[in-house]
């Protein structure tokens, strides 16, 4: 006569209830579900299949089986924006060349050149700081330094030597202020 088994492990009782593996395993942990450990794996009563827990899980399970395909058929993806496409440009043309000479006309000379934007060396004479000297300064570290004087978050020149210099300026910016250790 053969012995009928009358423990699962809690993969067998998983597929028996209808259940995640999860859940059961939560379940024993939890205490709630009575289990034995043997051989490194968790034995359950096969009894425990009719448990009110099981049943319970297996009511979630299954209502969120029906929604599933219903919830997904609602869902629509937003179309793709088209593309902005400039106006076509009227052909180029070249215009006839002339042999005369244009006449010359009187053209006032211009005032004196508007001032050129200061040049790097120029702004040296500003306070600056090397970037550990920033760094210590701030919450900031080495790296993140040189990848905001990067991205131009802060302003800074390079020397000769392709060193950089943090302008002392920074110091005044309110989001770079904020960062400041006190």
């Amino acid at each position: 006569m053969a012995t009928q088994n009358t423990t699962l492990t809690t993969s067998e009782f998983a597929k028996a209830a209808g259940v995640p593996v999860a859940s059961i395993s939560k379940l024993i942990r939890d205490g709630k579900l009575k289990a034995k450990k043997t051989g490194g794996k968790w034995m359950i009563p096969q009894s425990q299949l009719g448990s009110e827990l099981v049943r319970a899980l297996k009511e979630p399970a299954r209502a969120a089986q029906r929604k599933a395909p219903a919830a997904k058929t609602g869902r629509t993806r937003p179309a793709p924006k088209a593309k902005a496409v400039p106006p076509p440009q009227p052909p180029v043309v070249a215009a006839p060349v002339s042999t005369e000479p244009e006449p010359v006309q009187n053209v006032p000379t211009p005032g004196p050149a508007p001032a050129a934007p200061p040049a790097p060396e120029a702004r040296l004479e500003e306070k600056t700081y090397t970037i550990p000297e920033f760094a210590a300064m701030t919450y900031l570290t080495e790296k993140g330094v040189e990848e905001w004087l990067r991205a131009g978050r802060i302003k800074g020149v390079q020397t000769a030597s392709g060193e950089w210099q943090v302008l002392d300026g920074n110091l005044q910016v309110p989001d770079i202020n904020r960062l400041l250790r006190k």
